[in-house]
């Protein structure tokens, strides 16, 4: 396994274990991934400092535990050369998605894990190649990692429980395994099984929506459940053919869905996207683009928005700014600030993390932009954002909602440092 691919599972697996009161057994997976998110939160492309106040904005929505937590995570950081501590912050060396993840295995290695926990990361990657039986995995994976039988059944018992990888009971003797980054890479294969399953009307339908993804990227649910009507839409959702994003804020829930491979052309999109920063970006770009009123600067060019910020230009300054991308502002993928352009003043918008505009630019331009689609087969402030795994978790079995007056404190911290 890459490493970099290593480490998106190991980000995967302590966004999963951080729901758990304890995560004994996988401790050194939990703490390489608080690591890498905590890297990943506060970093950009180019070398930045990061204020102490900035840096608990960051950490808290990132879900570290400040007094507890992040000390120690700021001192693994510090031991890699990846940042350096003062009284006032920290300077982070520039680091991009990827070293991110590469940065979060090394990590992780030098921790010197322990088999079981070296194992669900091979379990993980397997189960979202291709669905795979508990008879055909369970011995080859014990003999890999030379597990007893108690940990190889610590090991599928934990998959299951805490979420590695999604169990199916397809007999009362035999289990089916896989998660919910199956459709990411080698779709086109995957889809058609999924598609001969499928009634000939409810076929039409999935072959009707995809087509519209290859060319807009991303609609909104109710679109989609319009087309496949809610029955087959939750089916399909909750295995994963479709990625579920949900951006919210004091009015409303507004969700969008993408594929899952709509990055997979250029790059791994399961890498890519490990922290969900591209579709936060797309899904909060198609709010600005739908939702928002013309009057506080509806998206109309978007093209050229995200050119200019991919650049490192700033764009602005319009009301919507200050309010559209708060997310991504807590994310730390783009920067707001006051400035001046063209003699008005105002919010302005700096992208921090440049691969993220790339990849969002590339899905808003060709839609799918993955190698196989199925066409080839015979306003209010956004404030939070739930991502694909969390939604398509819902799907198979609330998050509370950030208060107001709590996310605008935070943001002032961001953009002020006060």
């Amino acid at each position: 396994m890459e490493n970099k691919t290593k480490g998106s599972w190991l980000i995967h697996h302590t966004n999963k274990l951080q729901t758990f009161a304890s995560q004994n057994g996988y401790n050194d997976t939990y703490v390489a991934g608080k690591a890498g998110i905590l890297l990943s939160a506060v970093s950009a492309n180019d070398s930045i400092n990061v204020s102490n106040e900035k840096l608990d904005v960051l950490a808290s929505v990132a879900n570290i535990n400040i007094p507890f937590e992040l000390p120690k995570l700021l001192d693994i950081l510090e031991e890699q050369q990846l940042i350096e501590k003062s009284k006032t912050g920290i300077a982070v060396l520039g680091v991009t998605t990827e070293t991110t993840l590469l940065h979060t295995s090394t990590i992780f290695e030098d921790l010197n894990p322990s088999s079981i926990e070296l194992a669900s990361l091979d379990l993980a990657e397997r189960a979202s190649i291709t669905p795979i039986l508990y008879k055909d995995i369970a011995e080859e994976i014990s003999d890999i990692y030379q597990l007893s039988e108690k940990d190889t059944t610590k090991l599928f018992t934990d998959a299951e429980q805490i979420g590695f990888t999604d169990i199916e009971n397809i007999s009362d003797d035999e289990k089916l395994l896989f998660n919910g980054n199956l459709f990411r890479r080698d779709t086109a294969e995957k889809i058609k099984t999924v598609l001969d399953s499928l009634k000939p009307s409810e076929q039409l339908k999935l072959i009707e929506l995809n087509e519209i993804l290859g060319k807009n990227a991303c609609v909104e649910i109710i679109f989609a459940e319009n087309i496949l009507g809610k029955e087959l839409f939750q089916k399909v959702t909750a295995i994963g053919l479709y990625d579920v994003s949900v951006v919210s804020n004091s009015k409303e829930d507004a969700g969008y869905i993408t594929l899952p491979s709509a990055f997979s052309k250029y790059s791994n999109s399961m890498v890519d996207d490990a922290f969900d920063l591209a579709k936060a970006f797309i899904s909060s770009i198609t709010y600005g683009m739908t939702k928002s009123p013309s009057a506080r600067g509806q998206i109309q060019m978007v093209d050229a928005l995200l050119s200019t910020l991919v650049r490192g230009e700033k764009v602005g300054p319009v009301p919507a700014i200050a309010e559209d991308y708060k997310i991504l502002e807590l994310k730390g993928v783009v920067k707001v600030s006051h400035g001046q352009k063209k003699g008005r003043s105002g919010p302005m918008l700096e992208l921090l993390k440049k691969e993220v505009g790339e990849l969002a630019l590339q899905a808003i331009r060709q839609g799918d932009v993955s190698e196989h689609s199925l066409t080839a087969l015979p306003s209010a402030a956004v404030t939070k954002f739930n991502g694909p795994e969390f939604n398509r978790e819902n799907m198979r079995r609330k998050q509370i909602k950030q208060s107001p007056s709590a996310t605008n404190d935070m943001l002032s911290i961001l953009r002020t440092g006060k």
